[in-house]
C-alpha cells in the first residue's frame, strides 16, 4: 500500500468512526489528554498546533490553558473535525480553529507556532522520523513538541484475543505502528533522530475497568480496528462479535473488565 492509498483508507475509516470516537469505553483518550497541560510548559499566550486533532480531545484539554493564545487543529478527516468543532462548542471553548489538512503537508508558514502536539497520530505513517521533523519545522526555535503513543502491551489481553479471532476469518491484521515506539528508549530514539533537544519521556497509566463487553466492542467499532471488522460480511460480523465478546466476558472481575492502557508522552525542543 502506497502513501496515497494509506491516506484514502485512513480518511475513510476515521470519517466512518467519527460519531463514536472517544465516547463510552474510550475514556483512555480523555485520561491521556488530561496530562497534556502539565507536560506543556505554557505561558498562556501561545499559538499551538495540534496535529491529527481528531475529535478535539487534546485541543479542548489544552485550549483552556491558553487564555491569550489559541489551538490550531488539523486533521485529514472532515468527519472528525466536525466532531471537534461540536466538542469545542459544547464546552464553550472559543480559542480553537480547525482545518482539513494532510499532516505530511502542513501548509502554514515555517516556524509559525510556539508549540505543537500530536496525540496518537504519529504512528499512522511508516516514516515517523520525517513526520516528526516536518511537524517540528512548523515550530519556532525553542518551542516544545509533544507526542503521545501507547506503551507496550496496551489493551492486552483483549487485543490478542481480537487479533487471534479475526485471523480465523482469513483477515491479516497490519503491524501496529505504535509497537515501534512503545518503550521509553524507542520513543527517545525517535526524538533524537528527528533532531529535537531537551528530550523528556513520561509514562502514565490511563487504564480502567469496562462496564461490560459492549464497551470493548465500542473501542473496536469506533476506533482504528473498524477497518478490520469492516471486511467481514454481515453474517460473519454477527458471528464474530458473539464469539469475541464471549471471550472478553470471560475476563470480567468484580470491578468490571480490565482495560490495561499505559501511554507514553515525549517532549522535546525545536532547534
Amino acid at each position: 500500500m502506497d502513501d496515497q492509498q494509506r491516506k484514502i483508507q485512513l480518511k475513510k475509516t476515521f470519517d466512518t468512526v467519527a460519531e463514536g470516537y472517544g465516547t463510552t469505553g474510550m475514556e483512555f483518550f480523555h485520561h491521556a489528554a488530561a496530562h497534556l497541560p502539565r507536560i506543556f510548559q505554557l505561558q498562556g499566550n501561545e499559538h499551538l498546533l495540534d496535529v491529527a486533532t481528531g475529535t478535539g480531545i487534546a485541543s479542548t484539554a489544552i485550549a483552556p490553558h491558553l487564555p491569550h493564545g489559541k489551538v490550531i487543529g488539523i486533521d485529514l478527516s472532515e468527519g472528525m473535525l466536525a466532531q471537534a468543532r461540536a466538542r469545542a462548542q459544547l464546552l464553550g471553548i472559543s480559542n480553537i480553529e480547525t482545518y482539513a489538512m494532510d499532516m505530511q503537508h502542513i501548509t502554514f508558514e515555517n516556524a509559525s507556532f510556539d508549540a505543537a502536539n500530536c496525540s496518537f497520530g504519529i504512528f499512522f505513517l511508516p516514516d515517523m522520523q520525517s513526520l516528526l521533523q516536518h511537524i517540528t519545522s512548523k515550530v519556532k526555535p525553542g518551542g516544545q513538541v509533544v507526542i503521545s503513543s501507547f506503551y507496550q502491551n496496551a489493551f492486552q489481553p483483549n487485543l490478542d484475543l481480537f487479533l487471534t479471532r479475526i485471523q480465523r476469518y482469513n483477515i491479516t491484521p497490519p503491524a501496529f505502528g505504535w509497537n515501534s515506539i512503545s518503550t521509553e528508549d524507542r520513543l527517545h530514539a525517535l526524538y533524537a533522530s528527528a533532531g529535537l533537544r531537551d528530550i523528556q519521556i513520561h509514562r502514565f497509566d490511563v487504564g480502567y475497568f469496562l462496564n461490560d463487553p459492549e464497551d470493548w466492542w465500542r473501542i473496536i467499532w469506533y476506533a482504528g480496528f473498524r477497518g478490520l471488522v469492516a471486511q467481514l460480511s454481515a453474517t460473519q460480523l454477527t458471528e464474530f462479535k458473539q464469539q469475541h465478546l464471549s471471550e472478553i466476558a470471560a475476563l470480567s472481575t468484580e470491578q468490571g473488565i480490565p482495560l490495561n492502557v499505559s501511554v507514553l508522552f515525549a517532549s522535546g525542543r525545536a532547534n
